[in-house]
């Protein structure tokens, strides 16, 4: 008697393409800290490509690189000054120049190396002209990595 076949699930798709966020929420990198703020905010997001008027990435910013906020406020400065601050620093002040980028044909193990050995959280995906088409996240590796465990694929 011969076994039955078991159907095979479908492999994991291991581009970025199939995992990124996209269209990713970017950020001019002439805008107040404040703006930076209150996108994440509407967003529930922690970090945002900044771009030139051309649409082209210059940068990334953190909600780690505006938390300075708060040591301020807890340094004693007044909530009106912290406010007042944000306004008048720049995104391009704080920014993170020229960050590591991927593709969207990019693969999910060599970004998730990239994430790894740069101990940072997510990655801007570019197209062929460095325009900022999605991002790739942690959180979206897990959803990947939930995918595959859940098809039994280590």
């Amino acid at each position: 008697m011969t076994p039955p076949i078991v159907p095979t699930p479908p492999p994991v798709e291991q581009e970025i393409r199939y995992w990124m966020r996209s269209p990713a929420v970017t950020l001019n990198l002439a805008l107040p800290l404040s703006e930076a703020l209150a996108l994440m905010h509407e967003h529930d997001i922690r970090r945002l490509p900044v771009v030139l008027d051309t649409g082209q990435i210059c940068g990334i910013i953190t909600d780690g690189d505006i938390r300075g906020a708060d040591v301020l406020r807890a340094a004693g400065l007044e909530l009106r000054d912290v406010a007042d601050a944000l306004t008048r620093v720049k995104v391009y002040d704080v920014m993170t120049r020229d960050p590591i980028t991927v593709t969207a044909d990019t693969g999910l193990r060599e970004a998730a190396l990239l994430m790894l050995d740069n101990k940072i959280g997510g990655l801007p995906v570019v197209d062929a002209e460095n325009l900022v088409v999605g991002i790739i996240t942690e959180s979206d590796m897990f959803a990947a990595l939930v995918q595959q465990l859940d098809q039994g694929n280590p």
